[in-house]
C-alpha cells in the first residue's frame, strides 16, 4: 500500500499537464421538412486552425479532438441562414450531441432553440460503449427506453440480454436470482430494498430519469466483488440538454381488477402518500412485554391499553378505481460566468391496484405405488393489493472548470403497499376455512452522493464519491385470524383462538415490526494514461489504475406480536359470531377473550457490516488490435450479528473474512466492425443479515414461516467468459457470447418440514456449476427494400440457453439438481416502428423466462417447487403531436397467462401432467393511456 500511495504521488505531481480534448456530433436538418442537410458546415468560432465538420448524407457531422471548455458554434448551408450556437460546453473524453435545424435564407430567424446533451442516452451511444468498455457488458438507452414506454427501471431492464423480472421488481441476470447481482446507482452502491434478501427494486427508478443502464457480466478490479450473475449500473439524467420542464399524467385499467368490486379494509387519511397516519401504529406508551407479564395480560389495565388499539376488522367492499401515474420534470442550466450550476429534477407519484384470484394447494408425500398426492389443504385467496408510491429525484452538478466537477446527487422514495386477503378453502380434517389478513407496510429510502471529478492532467483523473443511504420499513398492525367449520355444513365459522394463555402467528394475531439500516460509503478512483500525441487513440494508450472502497451498514430490527387468547373457554356463541361483531371491544375482558404477547427473544436482532476494498488495475495495449485489462481486488469484510434465541442462547455472528478478487479481460479487434473477448474473475457471493437472523416471519401469503440460519457461508464463484462482437453499422450490434461458472458454497432457498409446519430458509450447498450460451441482435431494416414502412422498424432479439446442476447438495437431497433460482433459457425480443415525420411509434415486444426452483424440497415431505415459464406480449403506442404534445397507449401481457408453482410430486426432477399445482393466479392484462406536454 506505501508503494501504491508514493505511485499515485509521483503520477499527480511529476507528469506535465497536457490539453484535454472531447467531441461533438450531432444532426442538422431542414427545419421545414426535417430532412437531412447535406453538406453543412459545423466550425468552432475563433478556433485557429480551424475545427469543424461538415455533415454527411444523412445529416450527421462529428467534430474529435474539440478542446475542454465552452465554445460557440457556427452551422452555414448554402441557401440556409447561418445559425450561431452559444454556450455548447466540451468535456474532457465525453462527447456532446447537438441537433439543429437550418431556416431558409429568405426568412427571418425565429428564437433559436436548441437541444444540447452528453451523448450518452442515444442507442448509438450506448452501442459504442459497449464496444469501447474492457469488460464483457451490455446495456440500453434511454432512445430504446422512449421506444418501449417503460415505466421505470424494472421494465426497462426486461429488454437487455440474458435479463428477466421476477415479481416485476428483481432482476435476474444469466438465471441467476437477485442475490448474485449488485447494483449501483451512478456508480455507488445501491442499499437493498427488501428486508429478506439481497435486492433493489427496480421499479423505484422512473424511466424519465434514466441516461443509460449497463449491466457487466465480467468483473473488475474497479467493480464490487460481491456478484455472481452481473453488476448493473444505473445512470441517471445529471446535466441535462437545456432547461426544461414537463408535465405527464396517466390512467391504466387492469382486467379483473378494475371498476369490480373488491374486498378491502380501511386506510389511514396519508395511505394516499405512501405512509400511515398513526392510526395502526403501535403507541409509544405500550406496555413493555415485561410490564404485560408483570401485571398479567388478563389484568383490566393491560386488557383496556388493547382496546385502544385501532379497530381489528373493518372489511368492506367497494369498486376499484383506475390508476394513477403523474410526474414533473425541471431542468435549467445556470452560467455564472465561466461556470456552470445544473439541475434535474423529477417527481412522480404511483397508485395501483392488482386483484389476484390465487389457488393454493399442498400435498403430503405422493403415494409410490399410484404417483398421487393426498391434498392437505387447498387455499382459494382473494387478494388485492393497493401499491403507492412518492419519489423524487434530483440532481445538481457545479462545473467549476473543463476539469473540475462536483456532482450531488439525491433519490427518495415513499412507498405504501396495502394488502387484504380473504381466503376460503379446506383441508384434510373435513373443514372448511375462512381466514383473513390485513397487511400495511410502508418504506422510506434515501441515497444520496456527494462526488467529485478532478482532471488532474491530460494524463491522470481522480474521483471521489461520499454516500449516504437510510432505509426504514415499518410493517404496522399486521392482522390475520382463521375460522372453520365442519365441510358441507350451514353452520357459522368458528374463529380460532388458542385455549392456552400462548398467543400464535396466525390466530387473531397483530404483528408490528420496525427496521432501520444506515449506509454510508465511500470511494477514490485513480486513473493515469501514458503520455501520448493527441493523434493516438485512446485505445492505445496505456492505463494505470487504482482506488479505494469503503462501506459500512448498521442495522436494528424489533418486532412485536400479540394474539388472542381463550383460556378461560368462552362459549362456542361467542367464538362464532360474525367477525365485525367477535373483534369488538366489549368481547375483551378478564375473565373472557384478552390479549396476550407472544414475542420471542429472536424477534429483534443487530446487525453491523464493514467493507475496505481496494483495487489496482492496467489497461495494456499490446497492439493495435489486441489489448487486455488484468487487475487485483482485495476486499476485507466482516459482518457481525447479535440476537437471542428463546431467551437463553445467545447468536454472535462475526464472519471477519479478506478475499482475493484477480481478474482480467482481453479483447482482440478481429476488423474495425467485429472483435473477440475473454474474461476471468474470482468473486464472492455473502450472506444477507436477514438470511443469518434466526428470526421467524409468519407468511400468511404463503402460509410458512420464514426462518433464517447463522450457519450460512460466504459463496465464492470463478467466472469465466468468451463473447464476439460484429457491429456491422452504426447503432446495430450482433454478439454471441458463452459463460461458466463454478460455485463454491452457493447460497439457496430450501423448505424445512419439521412435523409442526412448513418452512423456508436458506442454506449453503457444497458445490455447483452453471453455463450457457447468450445472443443479442439489434438490427435497421433501414435499405433492405424500398419500402418506405420497413426503413422505419428495427428488430432486436436477446435469448439465453443455459444449464446448471447442484453437483452436491443438501442433506436429503438429490445431486445433479438445477441451481435454485437458475432459469434454463431467456428470450426477449422486439418490433419497433417510428416515423419521426408523423410522429408516430409503435412497437412490438415478447418476453418469456423458462421453468426454474422456487425453493428446493427435502425429497420425502415436501418435494421441489418450480416456477414455470409465462410468455408475455406487450404493444405500445405513442403520437407526437406538435412540438409539446404525447399521447401514449399501450397493452401489457396481452396474453394474460397465469403465474405457476409446481411441485415435483413424483421426485423425478420433471414437470409433467402427474405432478401437483402449489399455487396459481393471473394478474390480468393491463391497458395504460396517458399525455405527455413539455414546455
Amino acid at each position: 500500500m506505501k508503494f501504491l500511495l508514493t505511485g499515485i504521488t509521483l503520477f499527480v505531481f511529476h507528469f506535465a499537464v497536457l490539453a484535454q480534448t472531447g467531441a461533438i456530433k450531432g444532426t442538422i436538418k431542414d427545419a421545414k421538412n426535417t430532412e437531412a442537410i447535406i453538406g453543412a458546415t459545423i466550425q468552432l468560432v475563433g478556433s485557429n486552425p480551424v475545427i469543424g465538420a461538415v455533415t454527411d448524407v444523412e445529416g450527421n457531422f462529428e467534430i474529435a479532438k474539440v478542446p475542454a471548455g465552452v465554445h460557440q458554434l457556427q452551422i452555414s448551408s448554402v441557401s440556409y441562414a447561418t445559425k450561431t450556437v452559444d454556450n455548447v460546453r466540451v468535456e474532457a473524453d465525453k462527447t456532446t450531441l447537438i441537433n439543429s435545424a437550418l431556416e431558409e435564407d429568405n426568412k427571418t430567424l425565429a428564437e433559436v432553440i436548441v437541444k444540447g446533451q452528453r451523448g450518452t442516452n442515444t442507442e448509438m451511444a450506448v452501442i459504442t460503449e459497449i464496444k469501447q468498455i474492457e469488460q464483457v457488458a451490455v446495456g440500453i438507452s434511454a432512445q430504446q427506453i422512449s421506444r418501449s414506454q417503460d415505466r421505470d427501471a424494472s421494465q426497462v431492464i426486461r429488454r437487455v440480454p440474458g435479463v428477466s423480472i421476477q415479481d416485476d421488481r428483481f432482476v435476474i441476470v444469466r438465471g441467476l436470482n437477485e442475490r448474485y447481482n449488485t447494483v449501483m446507482l451512478n456508480d455507488v452502491i445501491t442499499p437493498s430494498t427488501e428486508v429478506d434478501i439481497k435486492s433493489f427494486s427496480f421499479d423505484l427508478i422512473p424511466s424519465s430519469a434514466i441516461d443509460r443502464m449497463l449491466i457487466f457480466k465480467s468483473g473488475a478490479a474497479e467493480l464490487p466483488g460481491d456478484f455472481g450473475g452481473g453488476i448493473i449500473k444505473i445512470y441517471t439524467k445529471t446535466i441535462p440538454d437545456a432547461n426544461s420542464f414537463y408535465a405527464g399524467i396517466s390512467t391504466s385499467y387492469r382486467a379483473g381488477t378494475t371498476f369490480q368490486n373488491h374486498n378491502t379494509y380501511q386506510s389511514g387519511k396519508t395511505d394516499w402518500l405512501g405512509f400511515d397516519d398513526g392510526t395502526r401504529r403501535l403507541p409509544s406508551n405500550f406496555p413493555s412485554q415485561r410490564r404485560i407479564n408483570a401485571f398479567g395480560a388478563s389484568s383490566e389495565p393491560v386488557v383496556n391499553r388493547f382496546k385502544a388499539l385501532s379497530p381489528y376488522f373493518t372489511l368492506q367492499n367497494r369498486m376499484v378505481s383506475p390508476d394513477l401515474r403523474a410526474q414533473l420534470g425541471f431542468s435549467k442550466r445556470f452560467y455564472i460566468g465561466s461556470k456552470e450550476l445544473t439541475n434535474f429534477t423529477n417527481v412522480n407519484y404511483t397508485n395501483t391496484h392488482t386483484f389476484s384470484n390465487v389457488e393454493q394447494y399442498r400435498y403430503f408425500a405422493a403415494d409410490p405405488t399410484t404417483g398421487k398426492s393426498v391434498i392437505q389443504y387447498a387455499y382459494n385467496d382473494q387478494l388485492l393489493t393497493e401499491n403507492t408510491r412518492l419519489g423524487v429525484l434530483t440532481n445538481w452538478a457545479f462545473i467549476l472548470n473543463p476539469r473540475t466537477k462536483f456532482e450531488f446527487r439525491n433519490l427518495f422514495n415513499q412507498l405504501g403497499t396495502k394488502e387484504t386477503t380473504v381466503r376460503g378453502g379446506y383441508n384434510d380434517n373435513n373443514l372448511e376455512l375462512n381466514n383473513y389478513a390485513f397487511r400495511y407496510e410502508q418504506k422510506s429510502i434515501y441515497t444520496g452522493q456527494l462526488s467529485g471529478t478532478h482532471e488532474l492532467s491530460g494524463q491522470s483523473r481522480l474521483r471521489w464519491t461520499g454516500g449516504y443511504g437510510f432505509t426504514n420499513r415499518q410493517e404496522p398492525d399486521y392482522r390475520r385470524f382463521t375460522s372453520s367449520r365442519p365441510q358441507g355444513s350451514n353452520e357459522p365459522f368458528r374463529i380460532d383462538v388458542p385455549q392456552q394463555p400462548s398467543p400464535t402467528f396466525q390466530n387473531a394475531a397483530r404483528f408490528y415490526s420496525n427496521l432501520t439500516e444506515y449506509v454510508s460509503t465511500g470511494r477514490v478512483d485513480y486513473e493515469f494514461k501514458k503520455a501520448a500525441s493527441a493523434e493516438t487513440d485512446d485505445k492505445q494508450i496505456l492505463k494505470l489504475r487504482a482506488g479505494v472502497y469503503t462501506e459500512y451498514k448498521d442495522r436494528a430490527f424489533r418486532a412485536r406480536y400479540f394474539g388472542m387468547v381463550n383460556p378461560n373457554n368462552v362459549s362456542a356463541e361467542v367464538l362464532s359470531l360474525p367477525p365485525a361483531q367477535f373483534f369488538q371491544n366489549s368481547n375483551l375482558s378478564s375473565t373472557g377473550l384478552y390479549y396476550n404477547e407472544g414475542t420471542n427473544t429472536q424477534d429483534r436482532y443487530d446487525a453491523q457490516n464493514t467493507l475496505v476494498s481496494g483495487y489496482v488495475g492496467a489497461y495494456i495495449p499490446f497492439s493495435a488490435r489486441f489489448n487486455a485489462t488484468v487487475g487485483f481486488r482485495g476486499e476485507y469484510n466482516r459482518q457481525q450479528l447479535q440476537s437471542v434465541v428463546n431467551g437463553v442462547q445467545r447468536i454472535r455472528v462475526d464472519n471477519p473474512l479478506f478475499s482475493p478478487l484477480p481478474s482480467v479481460n482481453a479483447s482482440y479487434n478481429l476488423t474495425d466492425k467485429s472483435l473477440f473477448r475473454l474474461a476471468y474473475s474470482l468473486s464472492v457471493n455473502r450472506p444477507e443479515f436477514r438470511e443469518l437472523a434466526q428470526f421467524s416471519y409468519y407468511d400468511f401469503n404463503y402460509d410458512v414461516s420464514r426462518v433464517g440460519n447463522p450457519n450460512l457461508k460466504t459463496a465464492t464463484i470463478h467466472n469465466a467468459d468468451a463473447r464476439y462482437e460484429f457491429y456491422p453499422s452504426e447503432g446495430q450490434l450482433i454478439s454471441l457470447a458463452a459463460f461458466y461458472k463454478y460455485f463454491i458454497n452457493p447460497i439457496e432457498a430450501k423448505i424445512n418440514y419439521s412435523g409442526s409446519g412448513v418452512s423456508y430458509t436458506v442454506d449453503n450447498a457444497n458445490n455447483a456449476y452453471s453455463m450457457g450460451l447468450e445472443l443479442e441482435a439489434r438490427k435497421s431494416l433501414s435499405g433492405l427494400s424500398g419500402s418506405g414502412f420497413l426503413d422505419n422498424v428495427t428488430v432486436l432479439l436477446n435469448a439465453a440457453l443455459i444449464k446448471s446442476s447442484v453437483i452436491n447438495s443438501f442433506v436429503g437431497q438429490e445431486n445433479n439438481r438445477s441451481l435454485q433460482g437458475q432459469s434454463p433459457y431467456l428470450i426477449n425480443a422486439g418490433v419497433y416502428y417510428a416515423d419521426p415525420k408523423q410522429g408516430w411509434q409503435v412497437n412490438l415486444l415478447y418476453n418469456v423466462i423458462g421453468r426454474r426452483i422456487f425453493a428446493v424440497g427435502d425429497r420425502s415431505v415436501q418435494p421441489t417447487i418450480y416456477e414455470m415459464p409465462r410468455n408475455a406480449i406487450d404493444i405500445t403506442i405513442t403520437k407526437q403531436i406538435g412540438d409539446h404534445f404525447e399521447i401514449r397507449a399501450g397493452i401489457q401481457d396481452l396474453l394474460n397467462q397465469p403465474f405457476r408453482l409446481i411441485q415435483d410430486s413424483n421426485l423425478d426432477k420433471k414437470i409433467t401432467d402427474t405432478d401437483d399445482v402449489y399455487q396459481r393466479f393471473r394478474r390480468g392484462s393491463y391497458s395504460t393511456a396517458g399525455l405527455i406536454y413539455k414546455f
